[in-house]
């Protein structure tokens, strides 16, 4: 046939793509006939005890001889454009009558016509043209897939049966004809925990079987397996099994394989040991604390904890309501939350996770209570309440100063109204839990008063603040009243008099009154303030 070049190219490579895939599918069906005459043979061979070390050679000399014969049919066979074109039409209904008529076109004597051409240049334009391309590619890669896992499966079937017919009783055929279950096989459980193994046999049960125990440390037991009756279940029961081992069931005419037990450990805490590194401020030496799990400690104390664990873990965390802390691991089996500020108290749950995602079975629990660094207690010894002085006398103060963690120094304060308060430093510093006593002399014939004037004293005192810093806390303001030098003081007198006195104590009444109430204002302000130092 003396098809147009293009067109004849065109179809060439379309032909060898589906020629080859044709090919991988066959060398499917020569090695999967392989890999079944191998499974065919290890059935037989299990089911009748029959075993020959060449048995495997007969599967693969027919995989082999199949293989040849393919790849010659396939090297020999021509082109054939017709099947082809049809298999494309079949696939593309668009493709229908337009390829079959161009590749069906002849040359005249000088060469291909306009009309002609034409059909084979639509079909060369054709949309379709690259879809039966990525088509044909598709099916030679699924076929190359497909002979590929055929092969891996001969090969697979052909080594089983190679090895079970190398051994002196056949793999399969122990299985078969005995039927033995051990259980559980392969398993993990706990150290220290008790294991029962059992073995069932389908057939004829022998008349004794025994297991053989080889544990990693090198020692082997031997234990006589127990049957009750003629029940096909011979069991033993394995107490505090402490570390790995392998075992198997030996009885007359075989034994079974070999089963793995693994030991392992749920990672749990052995020992918790916390120092505790505490504030400059407060005097206390740095201290450790061996095995502990509760913690008390002044706030602004560092807490680092180490913790020994009962193995290597993959994760350790400190969990408590909403927080989490991480711990950092080392290799060493040691859990470490580093100099950690210590700012509210807590319960922390001790979570552990191993490299197979174990957690604790009995996680431990963390009490941390956090002691407020409380203000100093300040007193006012004398006078007590507010007072009603003159402007020539001396007013004598008297207070008492405590801090947790000592006063950095203390003293007296007084203000006049309208003026700014002024202190009086009287001592300091002092140490922590000490009370400290002072007294000062207000000389109030010094500060120019009038009658009716008001000043307010107290007692302050500085010690450091949960950051270190110095703070100043104030006790209790209290008021002390200019009274005139003279004061008449008249018997209450009935009718005039007393309407008189009635009168004057109404007109005096409001001014009282709105004294109190700005004082009570100022105790209020004083008071408010002091709450919202840090």
């Amino acid at each position: 046939m003396m098809m147009e070049p293009r067109l004849r190219n065109e179809l060439a490579a379309a032909e060898r793509t589906l020629r080859r895939a044709r090919l991988w599918r066959e060398l499917t069906f020569c090695w999967l006939g392989a890999g079944a005459a191998g499974i065919l043979f290890l059935l037989l061979q299990g089911f009748s005890g029959w075993s020959s070390p060449v048995l495997w050679i007969i599967p693969l000399l027919g995989g082999i001889i199949a293989t040849c014969v393919v790849w010659r049919r396939h090297v020999g066979r021509e082109a054939d454009f017709a099947s082809l074109v049809a298999a494309l039409e079949r696939e593309y209904p668009e493709l229908r009558h337009l390829l079959s008529a161009a590749a069906e076109q002849e040359p005249y004597a000088g060469g291909f016509r306009f009309l002609q051409l034409r059909v084979v240049d639509e079909v060369l334009a054709h949309p379709q043209r690259e879809s039966w391309r990525r088509g044909l590619q598709q099916k030679l890669a699924a076929a190359k897939t497909g002979g590929v896992a055929a092969l891996a499966a001969a090969l697979a079937a052909l080594f089983v049966l190679a090895y079970s017919s190398s051994r002196a009783h056949p793999l399969l055929g122990s299985l078969l004809a005995t039927g033995v279950t051990v259980t559980p096989g392969d398993t993990q459980l706990e150290r220290g925990s008790s294991l029962v193994i059992s073995a069932r046999f389908g057939g004829e049960p022998p008349a004794e079987a025994t297991l053989v125990l080889v544990s990693a440390s090198g020692k082997t037991q031997r234990l006589a397996l127990e049957r009750h009756l003629a029940d096909p279940v011979f069991g033993a029961s394995l107490s505090d099994v402490a570390e790995d081992a392998r075992y198997h069931v030996e009885y007359a005419g075989g034994n079974t394989p070999d089963y793995k037990i693994s030991v392992f450990d749920y990672p749990s805490l052995l020992r918790a040991d916390a120092r505790l590194e505490f504030p400059a401020y407060t005097g206390l030496t740095n201290k450790t604390i061996p095995d502990t799990r509760r913690i008390s400690a002044v706030e602004g104390t560092r807490l680092t904890y180490t913790l020994q664990l009962n193995k290597p873990v993959k994760r350790a965390r400190f969990v408590g309501g909403d927080a989490s802390l991480e711990l950092a691991l080392q290799s060493n089996a040691v859990a470490v939350l580093s100099a950690f500020p210590l700012t509210n108290s807590a319960r922390f749950t001790l979570a552990l996770e191993d490299a197979e995602g174990r957690a604790s079975k009995f996680p431990a629990d963390f009490f941390i209570q956090v002691l407020t660094n409380r203000r100093p207690e300040l007193k006012l010894v004398f006078p007590r309440g507010d007072q009603r002085v003159s402007r020539l006398e001396e007013m004598q103060l008297q207070g008492e100063a405590t801090g947790d963690f000592g006063l950095l120094k203390y003293g007296i304060g007084y203000g006049i109204a309208g003026q700014d308060p002024r202190y009086f430093d009287l001592g300091g510093p002092a140490p922590g839990k000490e009370k400290r006593s002072f007294d000062y002399l207000i000389p109030l014939e010094n500060l120019d008063l009038e009658e009716d004037q008001v000043i307010g004293y107290f007692v302050w005192a500085d010690d450091h603040g949960p950051d270190g810093q110095p703070r100043r806390t104030f006790s209790d303001i209290f008021f002390a009243e200019v009274r005139p030098f003279e004061e008449i003081f008249r018997p209450e007198q009935s009718g005039a008099g007393e309407n008189e006195s009635q009168g004057q104590q109404g007109q005096e009444n409001p001014s009282v009154k709105l004294a109190e109430l700005q004082k009570e204002i100022v105790v209020a302000t004083w008071k408010l303030q002091q709450k919202r130092s840090p």
